[in-house]
């Protein structure tokens, strides 16, 4: 054998060698791939699933802060009413109240002076006799 075939016998392994190892290169590469597309399915499902309960979690936030919010707009008319309430009950007692407290402090006068002026003590009368 000549030199020559040495050579292409040598290279001629050497590029089957070559060959073997791009094979199983390409080979890591296609199951890398595959569970890369496996990973990215998964990881797809799972934020499916996490968007939609964000959307749940969304929706129940935003009926509670409604419902808050109706609440605090409820307290506050109740706050109000209560308030003209107790300004409308003030006006409506306080004179009256004033006058029947004035009355009754007059005709504890009156009665006093009338029974000073008839000379009454304040005791009740013996007129058993009389």
């Amino acid at each position: 054998m000549s030199a020559s075939e040495w050579l292409v016998a040598v290279a001629t392994v050497l590029l089957a060698v070559l060959v073997g190892a791009l094979l199983l290169a390409l080979l890591q590469v296609i199951a890398t791939l595959r569970n890369l597309r496996r990973t990215v399915n998964d990881l797809r499902v799972e934020t499916v699933g996490m968007i939609s309960e964000m959307r749940l979690a969304v929706r129940d936030a935003t009926f509670e802060v409604d419902r808050v919010d109706a609440l605090l707009t409820t307290a506050e008319s109740v706050g109000e009413n209560l308030d003209s309430a107790s300004r409308l009950l003030r006006r409506t007692v306080s004179n009256p109240v004033v006058k029947v407290i004035a009355f009754s402090a007059g005709t504890k006068r009156a009665v006093a002076r009338l029974r000073k002026s008839d000379g009454r003590t304040g005791r009740p009368s013996d007129r058993r006799g009389a």
